[in-house]
């Protein structure tokens, strides 16, 4: 709910408790007594404030007369022969019938089921790294995801490279996330050097983002800035946000486990580990023949 303020209409005050107000209201709509604030009073009406997120349709469809009922019923409070009760946004719908109030809802879920399988075919790809930039090394990482993930019914848009720049990583992000798409991935910047920067330009977006280790080293005894290599999944609205490595094989296996999740609703924190869980069991198994070229590439 973008729109969270209540206006009560033709509602006359005289000695009246506000803080009674805010329970009651809170009450009827079956939300914490904590989280309803009465936020303006003039001479004939009264605003508050629902410090909520989300509310189920069946907390506040066709509520009007309930609540209008029991905050005309306290000490110090008199209803006009009009009063009433008004929103914009969903919350609008507070004054509907309950009937009204069901079809709209069952109309709203089908929109908001169509927008979401939109937003999740929707798909930005970012390459990160000077080297990339600067054409030292080819990008074969974008074309094979624009190709793979355009295959699986998405619609894939190659964003430019981004420097190795948290800032301008994170930037690229939030207007990815602005923009509609469903998934923002990056290949590339994952590593331990002090040049890798996209999960913490991940975490900039999404703080609770997970980023579990693909490898963590011990201490001391290993010359790289950080103390191991990640990868980072985020979710940010609908929008999911995926920091691959940099190496292609190793893109061909992230994007293989990502498949099957595209048109889902996966949990960042089981999907991130999938992801970490087949690249770490390919490090095992190949450790020792890629290990160097992997922590220059990442």
């Amino acid at each position: 709910m973008n729109k969270t303020e209540l206006r009560l209409t033709e509602v006359y005050l005289q000695d009246c408790d506000l803080s009674a107000i805010a329970r009651t209201v809170a009450s009827v709509l079956g939300l914490p007594a904590d989280r309803v604030f009465v936020i303006d009073v003039r001479e004939d009406h009264i605003a508050l404030d629902l410090l909520v997120q989300s509310m189920e349709h069946s907390q506040f469809v066709g509520k009007e007369t309930d609540l209008l009922q029991a905050v005309g019923s306290l000490p110090g409070v008199r209803l006009g022969s009009h009063a009433g009760v008004h929103s914009e946004g969903v919350l609008g719908m507070i004054a509907l019938t309950p009937a009204e109030g069901m079809q709209v809802a069952k109309k709203s879920l089908q929109m908001g089921q169509e927008i979401q399988s939109s937003v999740r075919r929707r798909v930005k790809v970012f390459p990160t790294g000077f080297e990339v930039i600067e054409r030292m090394i080819e990008d074969t990482n974008t074309p094979y995801l624009v190709k793979t993930l355009g295959e699986a019914d998405c619609i894939v848009h190659a964003g430019d490279p981004l420097p190795d720049d948290v800032d301008v990583i994170a930037g690229a992000f939030r207007r990815a996330v602005e923009a509609g798409f469903g998934w923002i991935i990056t290949t590339g910047g994952v590593g331990a050097e002090d040049k890798d920067f996209s999960v913490e330009a991940l975490l900039r977006v999404c703080p609770d983002a997970a980023t579990p280790y693909i490898v963590k080293f011990g201490e001391g005894g290993h010359r790289h800035v950080k103390d191991g290599i990640r990868i980072g999944v985020g979710k940010v609205g609908l929008s999911y946000i995926v920091t691959f490595p940099g190496p292609h094989d190793e893109v061909r296996l992230c994007t293989d486990m990502l498949l099957s999740q595209l048109l889902a609703d996966p949990d960042p924190i089981v999907l991130a580990e999938q992801i970490a869980h087949g690249l770490r069991e390919r490090w095992r198994n190949t450790v020792g023949v890629h290990q160097k070229g992997r922590h220059h590439h990442a």
